[in-house]
């Protein structure tokens, strides 16, 4: 199995940009409907984390596990994942769920994995879904039954482009803004504004360096207390 050509995989440029712009810092990452496991590669290559990959598809599982050796790896039915999550995960393990879409929302609603999910399981999910205790995204097309069941989940729309039909997608998701990424190498909306920030950062980076000694090492006194008392102000919140 070619993961690269796996049906629904994230990796398109933009899309799993915005993906990766809206994951907090965390500790642990579980992607549960791997699939190719697009999202986890991008993230391994700029952020350490202990990563969690799981599918219930045995041939992709096998791939995965060859194809990301640094990874745990299971081959399990998403209900049973979760039941076992349930009672372990905490606010600095992070969850990306990316399901077999409603089949009503899909160009053509065809059939596209060997394990495909009834509305039903569907159902079963989001109510397990929230059980957990972790930071959650789930990305899914727009439609009533994820927007009911996940009612004041913050959302964030992803357009994207399958063949000859554009989907409007949304990231539900349990946690508010971050303000602190996983990693911040794909922040930008676009390639240029990428281009503009990675200037910028190696402007100010530049300025700091040409200082005299002691105003370099006052500056960055001064930025470690900022950063420290944004840190005492989150956990006192």
């Amino acid at each position: 199995m070619n993961l690269q050509k796996y049906p629904g995989q994230k990796e398109i440029p933009g899309v799993f940009h915005k993906i990766i712009n809206e994951i907090p810092k965390h500790t642990n990452y579980y992607e549960l409907f791997a699939g190719s496991g697009a999202i986890a590669k991008l993230l391994m290559k700029k952020a350490t984390a202990n990563y969690h990959l799981n599918d219930i598809d045995f041939n992709v599982t096998r791939e995965l596990s060859k194809t990301y050796p640094n990874a745990a790896v299971t081959n399990l039915d998403i209900q049973q994942v979760l039941k076992t999550l349930a009672g372990i995960l905490d606010k600095n393990c992070f969850i990306f769920l990316d399901p077999p879409y409603k089949h009503e929302t899909r160009p053509g609603n065809q059939e596209l994995y060997q394990h495909e999910m009834t509305d039903d399981q569907h159902i079963q999910l989001l109510l397990a879904v929230l059980q957990q205790k972790s930071k959650i995204m789930i990305i899914h097309p727009k439609c009533e039954l994820y927007d009911t069941v996940l009612k004041g989940w913050r959302t964030v729309p992803v357009k994207i482009r399958y063949h000859t039909k554009t989907s409007l997608e949304l990231l539900y998701m349990n946690y508010p803004e971050p303000d602190e990424l996983q990693t911040d190498f794909y922040l930008g909306k676009d390639c240029w504004d990428r281009q503009r920030l990675k200037r910028k950062a190696d402007g100010w980076v530049k300025k700091i360096q040409n200082l005299p000694v002691l105003e370099r090492k006052m500056l960055m006194n001064r930025l470690a207390k900022v950063a420290h008392q944004r840190e005492f102000c989150k956990a006192k919140c």
